[in-house]
């Protein structure tokens, strides 16, 4: 028979997970809904659930395609301009939603629409999460996903939800929306570097078009206990069988066939979850949902988390800190938090128990970074073939300050992704040099 500790667990952890599915019409509801004075403590916890998921799977950057053509990327995703602008989304209404699969060539044409505004996001997400975020009920003839919405506000009264894996466009009709007064927001966004869309690895991706920019930011690091971990995932800790494995430290509650592993030298914790009950959710959404009902479980600081990237149709999620619109490589082996879910629906989870505190100054200039056709270039002469890698992006790298263990600075760079994981294209291309 199971303890209490894990049933009340589990109970949490299931309704976390229903409170966090987007496409249902009463979590839309909730979200959105002024509860007053009379509020419920459900109600609330609710209101709370949604708000992190709305933190966690918003847009990373914005890209502005003025009438000539021309696109600029923008890196301050949370100005009082881009406020403005959910603010009408919010209002809008969002109908007629067509889905048709096309080339990357048309793709790219979508993306590069004049005076638009598209969202970004690091991957695809279910648009149940576009409904919860901007109030909207779209609703199309089969489960839809999408990496990036381009907003059009040339009058023709026109949005796309474009799937850039699939090569999948979704066209809504966009009512009550003033073009002008949003297009006037738009334009006040800080625009940062010029891009535009190419074709890479059979995807059209952002292209960045010159040599670019971005400052080294410093802050000192807050660190989790690792205990906080143990409790909330595994129950007291006078249930627990407690091991020593090398220089890690294991908690198991055998009754439960969970464990929790601390790593000290990576500062983690992975969690495993081998229940025979288990099982794999069916759905990419569903799959989402469970993993973010177990941060959610966990009552973590998400300001500076974000959705980064999933695989095997979300069996494998990652979740990065984000800085100015960028990524965070390097904070542990696999991101803030990374989770896998097995065939038989066995859980492992990991979590980096460091995160960004307050910023402090440093004296360090801001880092240039080269344009993607130079990257690209380097990587050829450097004899790397498009089949070693899957994609390449501008990020920061996480690094302990050095004259302070207790601060960490973000380094832009460019990163690689192979088939083991993502690197510097610096410390690729050198490590290639030296297997020669």
């Amino acid at each position: 028979m199971r303890n209490k500790p894990f049933l009340l667990q589990q109970t949490i952890l299931n309704v976390l997970l229903v409170l966090a599915i987007g496409a249902s019409v009463v979590l839309s509801a909730f979200t959105f809904k002024s509860f007053g004075p009379t509020e419920t403590a459900s109600q609330s916890a609710t209101q709370q659930s949604n708000q992190q998921l709305i933190q966690v799977f918003r847009p990373t950057q914005y890209i502005v395609t003025q009438a000539n053509g021309q696109q600029h990327v923008v890196l301050k995703t949370d100005s009082k301009q881009v406020k403005t602008i959910r603010n009408a989304l919010m209002s809008a209404r969002f109908s007629d939603a067509q889905t048709t699969t096309v080339s990357t060539q048309r793709i790219e044409k979508i993306l590069s629409t004049k005076s638009a505004l598209v969202l970004r996001y690091p991957d695809v997400i279910p648009i149940d999460y576009f409904n919860t975020r901007y109030n909207q009920q779209v609703e199309p003839q089969k489960a839809l996903n999408f990496d990036y919405f381009v907003l059009a506000l040339d009058q023709s009264n026109n949005g796309y939800f474009v799937n850039t894996k699939k090569r999948q466009i979704t066209t809504v009709k966009v009512a009550r929306l003033d073009d002008d007064d949003v297009w006037r927001m738009v334009n006040q966004l800080p625009k940062h570097t010029a891009v535009n869309f190419k074709t890479q690895q059979g995807r059209a991706e952002l292209n960045y078009k010159q040599s670019f920019k971005l400052p080294v930011y410093s802050y000192l690091v807050n660190r989790r206990d690792p205990k906080m971990y143990v409790s909330a995932l595994l129950g007291t800790m006078n249930q627990l069988v407690i091991s020593e494995d090398g220089h890690k430290t294991v908690y198991t509650n055998k009754l439960n066939h969970q464990k929790v592993t601390y790593d000290p030298e990576w500062e983690t914790v992975t969690f495993e979850d081998n229940n025979v009950k288990n099982k794999l959710p069916k759905s990419y959404l569903e799959r989402l949902n469970l993993s973010f009902a177990q941060i959610n479980l966990l009552q973590l600081n998400l300001t500076d988390t974000r959705f980064f990237e999933s695989q095997n149709l979300g069996q494998s999620v990652t979740y990065r800190t984000y800085v100015e619109g960028f990524p965070v490589y390097f904070q542990s082996e696999s991101g803030a938090i990374h989770i896998d879910m097995s065939q038989n629906g066995q859980q492992t989870s990991t979590y980096s128990l460091n995160e960004l505190g307050v910023p402090v100054p440093n004296n360090q200039p801001d880092v240039t970074l080269p344009s993607t056709a130079d990257v690209l270039k380097q990587l050829r002469d450097a004899g790397v073939k498009p089949s070693d890698y899957n994609f390449i992006t501008p990020g920061y790298e996480w690094l302990v300050n050095k004259d302070s263990q207790a601060a960490v600075n973000m380094v832009p760079t460019w990163m690689i992704e192979t088939s083991d994981g993502w690197h510097s294209v610096t410390a690729y291309i050198a490590a290639k040099a030296n297997q020669s």
